[in-house]
């Protein structure tokens, strides 16, 4: 006879991951571009500022979109999905 499946809470590491994600993109992505300005004004290497360009019109235009809060909590809580998913599968 088999068993069903134990399905329990994600571990802690799912939940770190799901609101650290889920954090980056509704307050990080314009900061991000602003790093990678800077760290292409102390490297001078051209290709580090496609990194400034995806992340702060990422950034600029995420931010002005109405369902960016949803858009962040649902991220976050596919991944949380996914975490109870693969924990239920092990």
């Amino acid at each position: 006879m088999t068993h069903p499946a134990k399905r329990s809470l994600p571990g802690i590491k799912t939940w770190v991951w799901a609101i650290g994600v889920a954090l980056f993109l509704k307050y990080l992505l314009e900061p991000t571009g602003w790093l990678f300005y800077e760290l292409h004004h102390l490297t001078g290497i051209d290709s580090v500022y496609w990194g400034y360009t995806v992340f702060r019109g990422g950034g600029y235009f995420f931010n002005q979109w109405a369902y960016q809060s949803i858009t962040c909590l649902g991220v976050g809580l596919l991944i949380l999905a996914i975490g109870w998913w693969r924990g239920a599968r092990a």
